[in-house]
């Protein structure tokens, strides 16, 4: 099922497959991981398939599917080291692979032959160049033995494919003249393949114009003009010769020839071959296509011709440098998460360090607003803390000296040291949960801050604009966070909420939806709806608290349907669309209940009152500080209602706030 998703082209999709089948233990962590290197290669992100080809290959084998996956990842993974000249680590994982298909009983022939040349390449390039022949000809022997024993001719296809880059290694190495008896292996495999009834004609053709370049290039090497002219000829002849990028294909010859002025024409082909395929320049193909291109109209005398392909290289180079910059910068952020960019954040405080003397006050000002309000909250809460203390003391002296008292008086012991211990962990999760909440937009800010006054800075509109709402943005988080401990104060009072507003439940589902952003979340898809039986309908509640409880629950959601900071650096960044909905029902008993429903991590049934309580993160991987849902029940219940979750749901998490009709 994997495998045909990726044969459709929908790699987004397989990675959600690979994703599914591994949580349902399906798939093995070796498979999965398998597949989203596959699919991250066709998506393009060179980066994350490697690092998921190399997790595959660290992962233990535990099965006969493991190991033929073992195989593929790191025959793969090879590939990309020789791709990056890391010669040594390919040839070294290349070997211990080949080593692993041979100690298997079933037959791996052609891994064997792709492992093989993995191999071969790396010692030309070592210059262990006879060990290397020694290898190409274990490949032509096995490509030769598939092919006997095959009848479809997919094997005569891989022996044509497979021949056809070894010409090409030696050819590109510089080993022109070992080529040789290569080019004839190929125009062999190449007249086998044609011999079928069904063969590809198209496919045909092209190794055909191939194998006559590579002729071209050999009869130049050993100085026989004529007949390289000759093959050049018949190679204009075939279909594939005849198109865009036939021309453009042929020019590495014909400039090896000094032929420039036919490379220049072909050269204007360029452009409509590069539209065909998609290509967007990058730092590659500017080196594969553009500098030849220039090359090959500058030794044609086309002065005019160069400098306008000097000026397209200038803006096209730029585009280049920074999207390939986007580009890694943003697989680097899939692989290694927020952590790299804190310290390059950091790297550059070091260096601008000078122009902070007008920031510190700043800083130190809104850095003492910050801790005189954690002050005060960890003070009411040690106030708390104490009262309930001195509770505990008074039940104590009621206690009899009897044994049956005594032991009784030892579990309430026990109990409150039991609860102390957990106050004092909760404690210091929520001094690393908060300060990590409020360390991360007050640098933001405070980054905003430094290149707004770095000397000769200017700006545009649209970048002002920017830089405006970052630092509002983080503002406004840091208000938010504030607001959350004041607001934990009153968690713990019994005191009602003023009811002085005669609202309708859309009021109230409009606010809340407005005040946490969950429609414009990119990560899910939001839905809400509200009960026709409700429309017009209004009752006596508190519209900005009924909110406020509501928002909190939304923010719950789409906190917890969105990749944590760990599981970005597990699996990748995966794009995966997640669903959140909202319902408002009544429930017959002249009570509203508001519906928050999601398809995130989901809450165990056992865990469902504990969420409830003050600071519990059941998952430390999340931002947070684990006081949204505490301060939601609380206002749900002095507005006379309550909030609950719903274990019978299985998809995500289900929690509804239920509001009096009064």
């Amino acid at each position: 099922m994997v495998f045909a998703t990726g044969f459709s082209g929908d790699y987004n999709r397989m990675l959600e497959l690979a994703d599914s089948l591994e949580k349902c233990g399906v798939f093995s962590e070796l498979n999965a991981n398998r597949w989203r290197g596959v699919a991250y290669n066709y998506l393009g992100q060179a980066r994350t398939s490697e690092f998921y080809y190399q997790k595959a290959v660290n992962a233990k084998i535990v099965s006969k599917e493991d190991s033929l996956s073992y195989i593929k990842s790191a025959r793969r993974l090879s590939e990309l080291l020789v791709r990056r000249n890391e010669f040594g680590e390919a040839i070294k994982l290349a070997t211990k692979t080949l080593d692993i298909v041979n100690n298997m009983n079933d037959d791996h022939k052609k891994d064997k032959a792709i492992l093989l040349t993995t191999i071969a390449t790396c010692e030309l390039h070592t210059n262990d160049v006879m060990v290397a022949k020694d290898n190409f000809e274990k490949i032509y022997n096995i490509y030769q033995q598939i092919a006997k024993e095959d009848t479809t001719g997919r094997a005569l296809f891989d022996a044509v494919n497979a021949t056809s880059d070894i010409v090409r290694i030696f050819l590109s190495s510089g080993f022109i003249e070992d080529a040789k008896p290569w080019i004839e292996r190929f125009e062999q495999f190449i007249v086998n393949i044609s011999e079928y009834q069904n063969a590809d004609q198209k496919f045909i053709d092209q190794q055909r114009a191939d194998l006559l370049l590579y002729k071209a290039t050999l009869y130049t090497d050993q100085d026989q003009p004529k007949d390289a002219a000759q093959a050049y000829q018949e190679f204009m002849k075939t279909n594939f010769g005849k198109t865009a990028r036939g021309k453009i294909a042929a020019n590495e010859y014909l400039m090896r020839t000094d032929q420039f002025v036919a490379a220049a024409n072909n050269y204007a082909k360029l452009d409509e071959v590069l539209g065909e395929q998609g290509v967007m320049f990058n730092l590659d193909n500017i080196h594969d296509y553009i500098i030849p291109k220039m090359k090959a109209n500058l030794e044609a005398g086309r002065r005019d011709s160069v400098v306008s392909l000097a000026k397209n290289l200038c803006v096209v180079l730029d585009s280049a440098i920074h999207r390939n910059q986007t580009d890694e910068s943003a697989e680097l952020a899939v692989i290694y998460g927020s952590e790299q960019k804190e310290t390059e954040i950091a790297q550059q405080k070091a260096k601008i360090a000078e122009s902070e003397a007008n920031l510190s006050k700043q800083r130190l000002i809104t850095l003492g607003v910050v801790i005189t309000l954690l002050l005060v909250f960890f003070s009411l809460y040690a106030i708390k803390r104490r009262q309930h203390e001195q509770q505990l003391q008074q039940a104590n002296t009621k206690l009899e000296d009897a044994n049956l008292q005594l032991e009784e008086k030892n579990k309430h012991l026990a109990i409150a040291r039991e609860k102390a211990e957990e106050a004092s962990k909760m404690k210091t999760n929520f001094i690393m949960q908060i300060s990590h909440e409020i360390r991360t937009p007050l640098n933001a800010v405070c980054g905003f801050s430094q290149v707004i006054t770095m000397p000769g800075m200017e700006f545009g509109e649209e970048e002002l604009a920017e830089i405006n709402n970052g630092i509002v943005e983080n503002t406004e988080r840091i208000t938010g966070l504030v607001n959350k401990m004041l607001e934990l104060s009153d968690v713990a009072s019994d005191s009602g909420i003023e009811k002085n507003d005669q609202v309708e439940a859309k009021d109230i589902v409009d606010e809340a939806i407005k005040k946490s952003g969950i429609e414009q979340a990119t990560h899910l898809h939001f839905q809400s709806y509200i009960d026709n039986s409700l429309m017009g309908h209004t009752f006596a509640s508190n519209l900005e608290q009924a909110t406020r409880a509501l928002s909190l629950l939304l923010d719950n959601a789409m906190k917890f349907t969105h990749p944590a900071e760990a599981a970005v650096k597990v699996a990748g960044g995966i794009e995966k669309m997640e669903n959140a909905s909202l319902q408002v029902m009544p429930n017959g008993e002249n009570k509203v209940d508001f519906i928050v429903c999601d398809t995130g991590i989901g809450v165990p049934a056992e865990e469902a009152e504990h969420i409830f309580e003050e600071f519990v993160q059941l998952d430390d991987y999340y931002d947070g500080t684990g006081i949204g849902l505490t301060i939601a029940r609380s206002i749900a219940r002095r507005l006379g209602g309550d909030v609950v979750l719903d274990t019978t749901y299985l998809p995500g998490a289900k929690f509804v706030m239920t509001l009096p009709m009064e």
